[in-house]
C-alpha cells in the first residue's frame, strides 16, 4: 500500500530524524530541515518522533492515495488541497484509497512536511530513512515513485494549539552560542556582527545558507580544515556568514563566530530569499533547558 507520485514538483525528499551516528565515517547529518513542523506532524498523528515523512521544498508535489490512512501536513503553506478543495494542515486528517494531494506554490514559507500514520516505509541507508542528494544517498521523488506505507482505518490524532502554529513571512532572531574561535574576533568586529540586519541570499538549500550584509574581520588569517557541525555560522572569505545545515559536510576551513541554537533553525528552514536576520547570543543553560523540554514533549530520545 502506498502514496504513488504523479508529479514530483520542485524538490520533495524522504527524511526523518536524521544520520545521527556516522559522522566518523564524513557523512552529514541530514533529516528534515525544520525540526519543529516535523516533529509536529508526527505528534499529530501519535507517530514515533523519528518516523520518516516527505519534505516538501516550494511545492509542486501532486501524490495519489492507493491506500486508506491518516495524514498531517506541517510546515509551508503551499496551497495544499485534497481533491481539488483547500485542506486544513497542522491537524489531523482522513485519506481514503484515490485521493489526490497537491502542494501549490509558497504563500508563506518554504518546506512542507507531510506525516503519514506510523510512516513511510522507505529503505533504511546508514541508519536512516533520510535521502542526502549531496552523498548520493537516496533519490529525490519523481513520476511514478510509490511511498510504501500502512494502511489505517482507525487512528486517533491531535489537533494543534494556534498559538503553536509559526508565522513565517517575517524577519528572524537566531539565537547563537558562541564557538571557541568567537574570541578571534574582536570587540568590535562581534558589535557589528550583533548589530546589523542580515539578508538571506539565493545561495540557501540544504547543505547552507549564505548571507549578505557588512562583512566583518577575524584574526585568523588561515585556517586547516577541522570538524563542523550542524548549526555552525562559518565567516568566508569575504567576511560574510554561512550557515551551516542538515546536508553540510563534516570538515571545512573558515573560523566559526558561533552554533545556531538547534531549535532556532527551524525558523531559517521556512526564510525565503530577502528575508531579514539578526543573530544574537543565547545563555548554554537556557539552550540546554529549551532544547529538554522540546524533546521531553516530543518525546525525542535514542
Amino acid at each position: 500500500m502506498s502514496f504513488k507520485v504523479i508529479r514530483s514538483g520542485f524538490l520533495s525528499t524522504v527524511q526523518d530524524y536524521g544520520r545521527l551516528n556516522h559522522g566518523e565515517h564524513g557523512m552529514s547529518q541530514s533529516g528534515v530541515m525544520d525540526e519543529h513542523a516535523y516533529a509536529w506532524a508526527n505528534h499529530l498523528l501519535n507517530n514515533h518522533f523519528n518516523d520518516a515523512v516527505v519534505e516538501i521544498t516550494f511545492g509542486g508535489l501532486v501524490l495519489e492515495a492507493q491506500v486508506a490512512t491518516f495524514i498531517a501536513v506541517t510546515g509551508a503553506d503551499l496551497q495544499f488541497t485534497i481533491n481539488d478543495q483547500p485542506a486544513q494542515m497542522w491537524r489531523g486528517l482522513q485519506i481514503h484509497k484515490g485521493d489526490v494531494l497537491r502542494w501549490g506554490n509558497p504563500r508563506s514559507g518554504v518546506r512542507a512536511y507531510l506525516a503519514v500514520k506510523d510512516g513511510f516505509d522507505t529503505a533504511v541507508l546508514f541508519d536512516s530513512r533520510s535521502v542526502n542528494l549531496r552523498e548520493n544517498i537516496g533519490a529525490k521523488l519523481v513520476e511514478g515513485n510509490t511511498l510504501p506505507c500502512k494502511a489505517v482505518d482507525e487512528a486517533t490524532y491531535r489537533f494543534i494549539p494556534p498559538q503553536y502554529i509559526p508565522h513565517y513571512n517575517q524577519s528572524i532572531v537566531l539565537r547563537i552560542l558562541p564557538a571557541y574561535q568567537f574570541n578571534d574576533f574582536s570587540v568590535n568586529q562581534r558589535d557589528l556582527f550583533f548589530n546589523q540586519d542580515y539578508t538571506v541570499t539565493n545561495a540557501n538549500d540544504r547543505t547552507g545558507c549564505r548571507l549578505s550584509g557588512a562583512p566583518i574581520a577575524s584574526s585568523k588569517e588561515r585556517m586547516i580544515s577541522e570538524g563542523i557541525s550542524y548549526g555552525c555560522v562559518e565567516i568566508a572569505t569575504d567576511g560574510l556568514p554561512i550557515i551551516l545545515l542538515k546536508d553540510t559536510p563534516s570538515i571545512g576551513g573558515y573560523p566559526k563566530i558561533g552554533t545556531v541554537f538547534t531549535l532556532d533553525l527551524a525558523k531559517l528552514a521556512q526564510s525565503q530569499p530577502n528575508t531579514k536576520l539578526r543573530f544574537k547570543l543565547i545563555d548554554m543553560h537556557q539552550a540546554q533547558k529549551q532544547r529538554k523540554q522540546f524533546n521531553q514533549f516530543f518525546q525525542i530520545g535514542f
